[in-house]
């Protein structure tokens, strides 16, 4: 009878134990998804510039009713973008399926004129995106990022 007393409590402290390490490990599962979903957008934005040459006639972005990030042709073009998802979607349209089938909320704002503490230069020079990922579990990932824009001169 006490060996069967002792045997019960030792599983129910195993299966307490085994429980809280498969919730760690889904919420590590979920937070390595989400900064996933968050470095694929922000290298997707950094591959745009801040503006376009002159020459060139800008497109609307998110703020202006574009949905299709395909046309998006600088990074203030990003400025209020959301989508859900459980997997990722590149620029352009390839799905890559996540596996886990949680929904992850992606959203991003850009703040113009950002110039980081301690940097010099004219703020309009300098972006701040940042994106921000809700996960399962109503948890959330953000990343952020500066930019800035470099003039060349020739001598």
């Amino acid at each position: 009878m006490i060996a069967s007393v002792v045997l019960a409590a030792s599983v129910v402290g195993i299966a307490t134990a085994l429980s809280a390490s498969y919730q760690q490990n889904a919420v590590r599962g979920n937070t390595t998804t989400a900064l996933t979903l968050a470095q694929q957008l922000m290298e997707e934005i950094a591959s745009k510039p801040m503006e376009l040459p002159a020459y060139m006639t800008n497109r609307p972005g998110w703020s202006a009713g574009a949905v299709d990030r395909r046309q998006y042709d600088t990074i203030d073009d990003y400025h209020g973008y959301s989508d859900v998802s459980s997997s990722i979607q590149t620029v352009d349209g390839t799905q890559y399926n996540l596996g886990d089938g949680g929904a992850y909320t992606r959203t991003v704002t850009v703040t113009p004129s950002a110039r980081p503490t301690g940097l010099t230069g004219p703020a309009e020079d300098f972006m701040k995106v940042t994106i921000t990922v809700q996960m399962p579990r109503s948890q959330s990932l953000s990343i952020e990022q500066y930019f800035t824009r470099a003039t060349i001169q020739r001598g």
